[in-house]
């Protein structure tokens, strides 16, 4: 059960999903971003949002120690909801989720893979650009090979 499977990667739903996983216990920020991979700043950041939009409450205030759960609302309930729903769903498909992909893309009419549109290959001082129309060899500082799937 997470909402990341179905709405993306982002802080937020990562928070939400590990809260929701874990709903008998409170934790505090320096746990929630160890726990979820995110920095602390990026938590810090996101918990005033999260109260403020009834996903997030402050569960204990132990001098400036502060622990954090789900809020018990309707909207949280619906959120769960929408993710278990999901994952049965998802249990029903018989294609794994390539396979899935693939007869979406098919079913819309877009190829089942798009072609790599960009290219980027790094020498030690230099980056080389490319793409189907051009090329462009540019100056860069500790740039790594890396190949994009779409643009």
């Amino acid at each position: 059960m997470a909402l990341e499977d179905f709405l993306g990667d982002t802080s937020e739903i990562k928070i939400f999903d590990f809260l929701a996983e874990n709903m008998d216990n409170s934790y505090n920020q320096t746990e929630i971003s160890e726990l979820t991979g995110l920095s602390r700043t990026t938590v810090n950041k996101k918990i005033p949002e999260l109260i403020h939009n009834n996903i997030l409450v402050i569960k204990e205030e132990l001098g400036q120690l502060k622990t954090y759960q789900l809020a018990e609302n309707k909207i949280i309930k619906m959120l769960i909801a929408a993710s278990l729903e999901h994952s049965f769903k998802q249990a029903e498909n018989p294609l794994e989720d390539e396979e899935a992909r693939d007869e979406i893309w098919r079913r819309i009419g877009l190829p089942s893979e798009e072609p790599n549109r960009f290219c980027i290959e790094s020498a030690p001082d230099y980056m080389l650009l490319m793409n189907e129309e051009t090329s462009i060899m540019v100056r860069a500082k500790k740039i790594q090979a890396v190949s994009f799937a779409s643009a």
